[in-house]
């Protein structure tokens, strides 16, 4: 349990803060004490300085990265771990980004409930400390600076500068002599790596011996005690099963030495096994890396050593061109270039990913945060999700990509650059991922994908020789985030709901229909309740929406056990003459299907195929597929259940009216869902959401499924990433609606049944599939020379 936690904090950059965390951090090992370090903002280099003091556990505070209730989280979990820990500030305790406290060390200060230590630079001043001390002290009603340590001051000196600290309410802790030999030097990219100071062991002997006699290291221990307990919410326990177990080459190494310690934690924490491996020193990429991280450092430094080994160099464009997931950040961009010109002015040949040279700026190019934003969907995140990044670079790139749109956070300008692929992020900006979590757990899914895609070129016979099931277990391998795919649970979900657009005559049913056939479901008699029986899927057919109260027996629709009772309304309305219903009918009718996939996921279903049963749906379908793909009514309305040549003219008119009243929300998919309707179809909406948020693929069946995908996803952006396509089925919208949506049907054969036939129609193929996939010998296992892709 910690004993509490300080932060070393500064007037300014170059007072000394690292000097003294340093100094602090050998005196506190000396006494046998258990530590962890913090350093606040993005800084790599102050974290490697902690780490170099007997390799102490390090890590960085960004409140701009994150949230606050995310930092107490991170610091209240690793300092409970410890028995104190000491926080490095960030430039001046006030300085945050622009003339603003934002992202400084002090909102850092405050939002941790951390007491302070404050260091000065007394060098070149006498009674004017007490001025700088006293304005620090008074600049917030709660500074939370409780002691000061005055650096590069006599041991003369300092019992007047004791008295001012008195005076001013702030408790002395001490000061460090003016002496060259106990300072740490600085360079271009902010201070010296640990391992570049010439006897840096030996120099923080010295320093923590210096500071033994000159700071009340006890009372700096007591200070820290008075910091209170952060309060957290727990985290849920969802088990291993649900994390991946894929292992993910990290380079490391003289040329790479910029490494969030906490993005190695967020990768572990999600069941990553961590490779690290030498760009320099290694002949190649470890063979059995699922995915791959070239962070930053100095590769302009060591460019002669990079370029000179070849076979790194073939393994590193070899691995990254068969798709693994790879992320390369500053120095890892420059390597993935052509040509990189080294500090010797020499242009040296690269990994040759990036078709261009990477150049000396001769300057510092970039500084500071950056808001990104993707103009295009890829691994780093959706379109137009932005990003929190930072960047600090002198080098440049003769072709940096335009993937990004890339604004700096401190005067809003804005340049293009980046590349944002499905299996590759490049770019100068660094990611931290308890910031930008989404992004992380792309990187793990990508990386499970291709851990799955090696497992099937990997089995002895032709490369991808089961077409696109192949590429489904892929998909789903991200879904769950481990190559070990399981789909042995299965569920058929049926939304049950009838449509009031049947008053206009677009079904040559009524609604009593929808009560029989569900009634039919409840005794599992039903057509697609004896295929799932076949695949051993349970079936869930759902009142979401029924209209008749009974079935021609009298039997009511409520007393039935085989039939999951969600009724919000008895059927829509008829949207010609108004609302089909309400807002916050249609809300509940999806969080009604990200209920049930929340039960399912208890249940420990591992995939779901989507169903459902009502009359006058495939109208409402038609309508909303036009508006919302800005189709013509003729190309998207179909004969449904049967309708004649002039049913299908009246159900055409129809749609087109729907158009005319409606299109103007077009843009508001929930209100336009909400004026159309149905009940169904936003239940399945729900479904496909919940689908995403669980962690389980959705099988899409026909058309009303399809729209309902349709309207998930542009509710939910990314939701698409969850759901498989099962069958092209005879509707005209729905092939479009699949095209939109980058989906690819496995089945082609005039399927019309509905109730989600056709998606329970898949589940035989795919477990036929899974039993390929974990049960067939590899090339390895009869002694058979792999196949290998020759295009």
């Amino acid at each position: 349990m910690c004993n509490g936690r300080i932060m070393i904090a500064g007037t300014n950059s170059g007072c000394g803060k690292t000097t003294v965390v340093c100094g602090l951090l050998k005196c506190l090992l000396n006494r046998k004490m258990n530590i962890h370090a913090f350093k606040c903002g993005p800084d790599y280099i102050d974290t490697s300085f902690h780490k170099k003091v007997l390799k102490i556990p390090t890590g960085n505070l960004d409140s701009w990265f994150c949230k606050p209730e995310d930092l107490r989280k991170i610091v209240s979990k690793k300092a409970d771990k410890c028995d104190i820990a000491v926080i490095e500030g960030v430039m001046g305790y006030y300085d945050g980004m622009g003339f603003t406290q934002r992202a400084s060390a002090y909102e850092i200060a405050d939002i941790t409930s951390t007491p302070v230590i404050l260091i000065i630079n007394c060098k070149g001043m006498s009674s004017s400390l007490e001025a700088v001390l006293s304005g620090f002290v008074n600049m917030k009603q709660n500074s939370h600076i409780k002691g000061v340590i005055f650096n590069r001051l006599s041991e003369k000196l300092y019992r007047y500068a004791k008295e001012c600290a008195l005076k001013l309410g702030v408790q002395p802790l001490g000061y460090i002599p003016s002496d060259s030999s106990l300072h740490i030097e600085s360079r271009h990219l902010g201070l010296v790596g640990a391992d570049e100071i010439k006897g840096f062991d030996e120099k923080l002997d010295h320093l923590a011996d210096v500071m033994e006699k000159t700071i009340d290291i006890d009372a700096v221990m007591k200070l820290a005690k008075t910091a209170e307990k952060l309060e957290y919410e727990a985290e849920k326990d969802v088990g291993t099963d649900s994390k991946s177990c894929v292992n993910i080459a990290i380079a490391k190494d003289e040329a790479f030495c910029f490494l969030y310690d906490d993005n190695i934690a967020f990768l572990e924490e999600n069941g990553c096994k961590i490779m690290y491996f030498s760009p320099i020193h290694d002949s190649e990429i470890p063979y059995d890396a699922d995915g791959v991280i070239f962070w930053g450092g100095y590769p302009e430094r060591y460019a002669k050593e990079l370029s000179e080994n070849k076979s790194m160099i073939k393994s590193v464009k070899k691995v990254i061109d068969s798709g693994i997931a790879c992320i390369a950040e500053c120095g890892g961009f420059l390597y993935l270039h052509s040509y990189l010109e080294g500090t010797d002015g020499k242009k040296y040949p690269m990994a040759g990913i990036i078709d261009g040279e990477a150049v000396n700026g001769g300057k510092l190019q970039r500084f500071g945060y950056m808001e990104v934003t993707p103009v295009s969907d890829g691994m780093a995140c959706r379109c137009m999700q932005p990003l929190k990044t930072h960047e600090f670079h002198y080098w440049k790139s003769c072709n940096p990509g335009s993937d990004f749109q890339v604004k700096k956070v401190s005067d809003e300008s804005i340049s293009m650059a980046g590349y944002n692929t499905e299996k590759l992020y490049a770019a100068f900006m660094h990611i931290y991922f308890y910031g930008n979590e989404e992004f992380g757990m792309n990187f793990i899914k990508k990386s499970c994908e291709y851990a799955a895609k090696k497992h099937w070129d990997n089995i002895a016979k032709p490369l991808n020789g089961l077409g696109d099931f192949e590429d489904i277990i892929v998909k789903i391998a991200g879904i769950q985030n481990t190559e070990h795919v399981d789909i042995s649970k299965k569920a058929l979900v049926i939304m049950c709901a009838d449509n009031g657009i049947v008053e206009e005559n677009v079904s040559q049913s009524g609604q009593d229909v929808t009560a029989i056939v569900a009634a039919n479901m409840a005794s599992r008699k039903s057509s697609v309740c004896l295929m799932a029986g076949y695949t051993g899927a349970q079936v869930i057919p759902v009142d979401i929406g029924i209209a008749c109260e009974t079935i021609p027996s009298g039997k009511k629709i409520d007393d039935m056990d085989g039939i999951l009772h969600k009724k919000i309304s008895h059927g829509t309305k008829n949207f010609l003459k108004e609302h089909a219903m309400t807002d916050k009918q249609c809300i509940k009718a999806i969080e009604t299907g990200k209920e049930i996939v929340k039960m399912c996921s208890e249940k420990g279903i591992n995939i779901i195929a989507t169903g459902e049963m009502g009359i006058g749906n495939t109208t409402t379908s038609a309508a909303l597929a036009a508006i919302l793909l800005d189709e013509k009514p003729e190309n998207v309305t179909g004969y449904g259940a049967g309708l004649t040549n002039e049913g299908l003219k009246n159900k055409t008119e129809t749609v087109r009216k729907a158009c005319e009243m409606y299109s103007g929300y077009k843009d508001d998919t929930l209100k336009l869902l909400s004026c159309i309707g149905g009940l169904d179809i936003a239940g399945l909406a729900g479904v496909f959401i919940g689908g995403a948020e669980y962690g389980i693929p959705v099988v899409i069946d026909g058309l009303i499924s399809g729209i309902a995908a349709l309207t998930a996803e542009y509710m939910s952006p990314g939701t698409k990433k969850y759901m498989i396509a099962s069958h092209a089925g005879k509707e005209p919208a729905l092939k479009k609606i699949l095209t939109h949506l980058e989906l690819k049907p496995v089945i082609d054969a005039n399927l019309a049944l509905g109730e989600g036939s056709g998606a329970v129609m898949v589940f035989p193929l795919l477990d036929m599939s899974m039993s390929v996939y974990n049960e067939s010998n590899t090339f390895e296992n009869i002694d058979m020379e792999a196949y290998e892709c020759l295009h």
